[in-house]
């Protein structure tokens, strides 16, 4: 003999509380259908009496639950906030789509179904979403980055619980999965001071970096802070559609020997006025790789990847019967994967280059 006390059962605490096993059994997975006061005092009794859930038998009971499944697949939401109800299949916006098949996917192998529901369609509002979303008995909301940064997204959140897949949206605060953005600049900066670059420049279009929680601009300017005075180029912020003349006199007074940017503004070594040698021997690195930038250097976000985490961790939250907002926000970020190109050859000249060549 030890002298420990045996670990109490689920039946040892109905005997004590003087309800069913069942009701225990619930209580413990925070059940909605028994009581509030009946589960606080379960929950209260189980933690006086030192009782643990077995992971193993949690697990098999879990398994055998999902088995029951099979004919009905409880729906996860998708909210589409987009001008398209189909966005997530249009070809153009890879990191969406990716971003919903992973979803998808893994929704299935656990499971469950996932549904978009449009909120951009004319004429609906939150109060209707709300009841559209309730009425078909979805209790788990996925929130894939929105068009434009919100302010706030008002539905009734009591009813759900919910996993947003960006910054884009900022109230209210519930779990996040999203790219680290800081350690996928970090990797950029490192790659390239590995391939002998040494003046690094980054164009971003305005508004990016607030979709990604400042954490682009953090990343670059810190590891800026280490490099010599003189090679040090501060971030050009441009139009989203590219204004040429800015970017043209960013690129004559500075001189970065390659430039971290989105596809969107790929096309920058094809402008004109500034000298064709210099271009063709830029860098170009993209901090978003997508389907359509075969053969250029970047990073893979690996969005199919955070869409089939924010499931996992959204799933987690519906089996353990939580809704509302979280008291304290998870965040998860997933890193990405750097991909060589052909635009990231060696540099011809680094160590002693002048600016102005």
């Amino acid at each position: 003999m030890n002298g420990l006390e045996p670990t109490p059962t689920l039946r040892d605490l109905a005997a004590k509380l003087r309800v069913s096993v069942s009701t225990v059994s619930l209580a413990l997975r925070n059940d909605q259908r028994v009581a509030k006061g009946t589960r606080e005092r379960v929950i209260a009794a189980a933690g006086r009496e030192g009782y643990h859930l077995n992971p193993a038998v949690a697990a098999l009971m879990a398994q055998v639950r999902c088995s029951r499944r099979v004919a009905y697949r409880e729906t996860i939401g998708w909210l589409n906030l987009w001008d398209h109800p189909d966005t997530y299949t249009k070809q153009g916006v890879e990191f969406q789509r990716f971003l919903w098949s992973g979803a998808r996917d893994r929704a299935h192998q656990l499971g469950y179904a996932l549904d978009s529901f449009w909120l951009a369609e004319p004429g609906m509002t939150a109060r209707r979403m709300t009841s559209i979303l309730s009425s078909r008995g979805i209790r788990g909301i996925l929130i894939p980055p929105l068009p434009s940064s919100s302010d706030n997204l008002q539905l009734d959140w009591d009813r759900f619980t919910a996993v947003t897949l960006s910054y884009t949206l900022d109230r209210p605060k519930m779990d996040r999965v999203i790219p680290d953005h800081f350690g996928n600049m970090v990797t950029i900066l490192r790659r390239l001071a590995r391939l002998g670059y040494r003046r690094p420049g980054l164009l971003i279009p305005r508004g990016h970096d607030e979709r990604g929680g400042h954490r682009l601009v953090a990343a670059y300017t810190f590891a800026q802070n280490a490099l010599a005075e003189d090679d040090r180029v501060p971030v050009q912020v441009c139009h989203p559609s590219i204004v040429e003349r800015e970017v043209v006199i960013w690129l004559k007074k500075h001189r970065p020997d390659a430039v971290i940017t989105l596809g969107k503004l790929k096309h920058l070594k094809t402008m004109t006025g500034i000298g064709r040698a210099y271009l063709d021997r830029l860098g170009l690195v993209l901090m978003s790789l997508a389907g359509s930038d075969a053969g250029i250097s970047g990073i893979n976000e690996n969005p199919a990847i955070i869409g089939a985490a924010g499931v996992e961790q959204l799933v987690l939250s519906l089996q353990r019967n939580e809704h509302g907002l979280p008291e304290h926000p998870r965040l998860i970020q997933i890193e990405g994967t750097w991909c060589d190109g052909q635009t990231t050859p060696v540099p011809r000249v680094v160590a002693g280059q002048s600016r102005g060549s």
